[in-house]
């Protein structure tokens, strides 16, 4: 009999931990702070549904990788954000296939000078500015004042940004 009610309390403790730690996380009790020093939106969206064109068709999330992306509205930002996802790129050093660098744009946007030496990023058109809508209902029209750069993981969520002026160092800082 002790040892068939060991091995409940041993079966039961993982599934009683699950639950707990699911209902606290819904119910508002969690994280509030990155490892990474980057910020979550306030509540994650799928990007999949926004209708948005690469050159190739709609936006896929097939290949599995995560997406640095930035919304491409005034040119001179635009630059600093493309050189610190550059940065990045380079930094992550043997996962940087994981990843793919992305600027999203307005149909009306002229990118072409802040893109000539950026060749390597997929422009990808917000034809019905879905996304900047979303992002504004979410984060408030402060959001766009500065350039930030925020990730998309590889089912199409984005989660979390980081403003353009933060450190490099801390963006992918690990502890």
């Amino acid at each position: 009999m002790k040892n068939k009610l060991f091995l409940a309390a041993l079966l039961i403790t993982p599934l009683a931990v699950l639950i707990f730690s699911t209902l606290s996380f819904q119910s508002g009790y969690s994280p509030k702070d990155t490892k990474n020093n980057g910020t979550f939106f306030q509540e994650y969206f799928d990007v999949t549904d926004l209708n948005l064109q690469t050159s190739s068709g709609n936006l896929t999330f097939e290949d599995g990788k995560w997406i640095f992306g930035t919304y491409g509205l005034e040119a001179e930002d635009l630059e600093q954000a493309l050189y610190l996802m550059r940065q990045l790129n380079v930094a992550l050093n043997r996962d940087i296939y994981r990843l793919k660098r992305v600027v999203f744009a307005k149909p009306s946007a002229n990118l072409d000078s802040a893109l000539k030496d950026y060749p390597r990023n997929e422009i990808i058109i917000d034809e019905q500015e879905l996304l900047y809508k979303k992002i504004d209902t979410l984060e408030g029209e402060d959001f766009f004042k500065e350039q930030k750069i925020f990730i998309i993981d590889s089912y199409g969520r984005a989660v979390m940004f980081f403003p353009i002026s933060m450190d490099p160092k801390l963006i992918l800082k690990r502890s």
